[in-house]
């Protein structure tokens, strides 16, 4: 060392150690080039300049906003991060190419003078995801976008909190901590680790039955919990970015891996979309408010740049969200989606296989009941947005369950499984059944839903429980619309705001839905005010007491059921005038613990429900038996049937489907049994993780 050197760094130390580092080039160009993508991913960020200037001048002179609380600890949504999420934002501004603050000096200090504050402070969440996920993946662009501005004691002090960021666990947890592992490698030039963490990422665009993408393009995270909104939106627009990101270099995704992407998006993801808002059912526990819009325009942008990597499917994706026909079954879901032009519906449930719903970071603190057969109805879509706080929660539509004084317990983050095998559905791409074995807190009802073109029949049979606990299966809860009519044996009229126990039903009509019951039934109606509070569903909104009018319609079972059943159909488009025109359509031919069966003549369509072996007639197949437990429908066809079925316990290897006469088929072994005037036809059953799976069979 010279001695003007020495005497330099004697005089001036902390110049010194506040110099800008030089950066050593990584020795691969590769990798040169993939920091050159990565830092245009982070220059892509939106926002609005304004509001970036604005706070930047409310900064403390120390570096800090006054408006954050750097010791709070909560778990979920933690405002702490807003303080990096803001440096980020003013990095982006200040290194962004023809932006007027580009190497704006005063921008530069209030940037260094925030990154300074963290680096000593280094606030810590309770909460895992954030030391480990959410800090790094913010802190790292940062400093690659400053990294010609760091000095040696900034770069060691961020690559330290950097490191907490390690390649492991699974699903989309997996692709963030790989991704932050990249931002701190392209920093420190650890090509080791980038290569590392660019194959871990690039191992997630799988499709299995472990955490992540499932064969029928659901996605799962904590365990077999449906995810569709929480971790799978976040893992679809990562692997959007990163495979953008990879795409001019070395480490593009191979052709097989954008085709995985693209059919989660288009067989799974675009399903749960309706009219710019995410299904309830597929939002998770993050029922945050705005989220079901906030959720569904995440998935749109994804739609909108997926070309980027995938031109193949480009007008695919140009149409995926707009309104289509059709309907599926998420067999690794427990979960059915049936949707026309004019409406959508959704049934969700669990299983021994399938998680219900779960709870973490005081969010979704009353979803209980969400797995238990949650069944939506949307039409103008205004139905249900943001009605969480609002809401009786144990009154979720769609489900049977215990009403009574006492709090819900709360979930934990691996949430619940019923203690069920019989939870499923099968689909024809059109029309589908849903059928649920319901058993839970002493509780028992076997459910089930026929989602027949424009109509939704719901079943319920052998509903019991010897608990003192008052027994509701709810139709529906959403908010008050308009006046609300119901026709009863004494003539149709309309109902005061209020709460009214009705007997001899025929239909209530409410916001274009007409809820029939089949033979009149006594069921109550509430169509007035309800209080709520969004700080009840979800801990770090404030208290703060609000009112909504919400309509509820509901069967009561009362106190220790011992065979109830139910049946209602539910039209969309309904008016007063066509209700009973379109229930005569339809009729519920059983209603059991053991069959529930309904057929629309006039579609010469036909579904079945056996919750047990047995037998079943129809006016459109005569008879059809099952000699094990499964879901089918017969469609009639001019010189014959087409026969979907599938097994909701995941477990049987073959079934014997017998209809009657003499038929032939190309999908089994077919033996006639002239006395009975029926053709057994044994077909073997999709196994391993196609298990659950509908298949067709053509009967001649």
């Amino acid at each position: 060392m010279s001695k003007m050197l020495l005497f330099l760094l004697l005089l001036f130390p902390g110049s010194f150690l506040r110099a800008p580092f030089k950066r050593v080039p990584l020795p691969d160009e590769k990798l040169e080039s993939l920091k050159q993508q990565v830092t245009k991913d982070i220059l892509a960020l939106s926002f609005n300049p304004a509001d970036v200037t604005a706070i930047a001048e409310k900064m403390k002179t120390d570096g800090s906003w006054a408006d954050i609380d750097y010791a709070d600890k909560t778990r979920g949504g933690w405002p702490v991060n807003q303080h990096l999420e803001r440096l980020n934002s003013m990095a982006v501004l200040y290194k962004r190419p023809g932006s007027p603050w580009t190497g704006n000096a005063k921008l530069e200090d209030q940037i260094m003078r925030g990154l300074d504050f963290w680096l000593e402070h280094d606030p810590i969440c309770p909460n895992w995801w954030y030391p480990e996920i959410g800090v790094p993946k913010v802190l790292g662009p940062t400093m690659i976008l400053m990294e010609d501005k760091l000095s040696p004691s900034q770069k060691e002090a961020g690559i330290k909190i950097l490191n907490r960021a390690k390649i492991g666990m699974t699903g989309q947890n997996k692709v963030w901590l790989s991704g932050n592992v990249i931002y701190r490698s392209l920093i420190n030039g650890d090509t080791a680790q980038i290569r590392a963490a660019v194959k871990a990422i690039q191992e997630e665009v799988v499709v299995s039955e472990a955490e992540g993408i499932q064969p029928d393009f659901s996605f799962h995270q904590h365990g077999t919990q449906q995810q569709f909104g929480n971790y799978g939106s976040a893992y679809a627009a990562d692997m959007l970015k990163w495979a953008a990101i990879f795409q001019p270099t070395s480490y593009r995704f191979e052709k097989e891996k954008v085709e995985i992407l693209r059919n989660y998006l288009l067989k799974g993801m675009r399903w749960i979309i309706w009219k710019h808002k995410m299904d309830i059912s597929a939002c998770g526990r993050q029922l945050f408010p705005d989220a079901q819009t906030d959720k569904a325009t995440s998935i749109r942008r994804i739609m909108e740049k997926m070309p980027l990597v995938d031109p193949a499917a480009q007008k695919q994706y140009a149409t995926a969200l707009d309104d289509f026909e059709g309907d599926t079954h998420f067999w690794k879901s427990d979960m059915t989606v049936h949707r026309r032009k004019d409406f959508y519906a959704s049934v969700k449930m669990s299983s021994k296989r399938v998680g219900g719903a779960e709870s973490c970071n005081e969010e979704n603190i009353q979803g209980y009941h969400l797995g238990d057969g949650a069944t939506y109805f949307y039409q103008s879509n205004d139905e249900y947005t943001d009605i969480f706080p609002f809401w009786d929660w144990k009154m979720i539509p769609g489900t049977t369950a215990f009403h009574d004084a006492q709090p819900l317990p709360v979930l934990s983050c691996s949430g619940y499984n019923l203690p069920v095998d019989f939870a499923g559905g099968v689909s024809d791409g059109t029309n589908g059944i849903a059928a649920l074995a319901y058993s839970r807190d002493s509780l028992y009802a076997q459910k089930a839903w026929f989602f027949f073109d424009d109509a939704v029949i719901c079943l319920g049979a052998d509903i019991h429980s010897a608990l003192d606990k008052e027994v509701r299966t709810t139709v529906n809860q959403s908010y008050l619309h308009g006046p609300v009519q119901v026709k009863q044996a004494t003539g149709t009229h309309a109902l005061e705001a209020g709460q009214h126990p009705l007997s001899a039903v025929s239909w209530v009509l409410h916001d274009k839905w007409g809820y029939f019951f089949p033979g009149g039934a006594s069921v109550e109606v509430s169509n007035r005010a309800q209080s709520g509070d969004w700080n009840r569903v979800l801990k770090r909104m404030p208290p703060k007491t609000m009112q909504a009018d919400l309509f509820t319609l509901w069967f009561n079972h009362h106190i220790k059921p011992a065979a109830e059943s139910y049946a209602y159909y539910v039209f969309p488009g309904a008016t007063a005038e066509n209700i009973d025109q379109r229930a005569v359509r339809i009729r519920v031919t059983q209603n059991s613990g053991k069959i529930q069966a309904v057929e629309n003549r006039e579609k010469q369509l036909a579904g079945f429900v056996f919750a047990a072996a047995g037998e079943a007639t129809s006016a459109v197949c005569k008879k059809i038996s099952a000699d094990k437990p499964c879901v089918l429908m017969v469609a009639g066809r001019k010189s014959g049937f087409t026969i979907t079925l599938a097994d909701p316990t995941h477990k049987q290897q073959e079934i014997v489907v017998g209809i009657a006469g003499k038929r032939k088929t190309g999908n089994g072994a077919v033996t006639y049994d002239a006395e009975k005037d029926m053709s057994m036809i044994k077909v073997a059953l999709p196994k391993e993780w196609e298990a659950g799976k509908s298949l067709q069979i053509v009967v001649e």
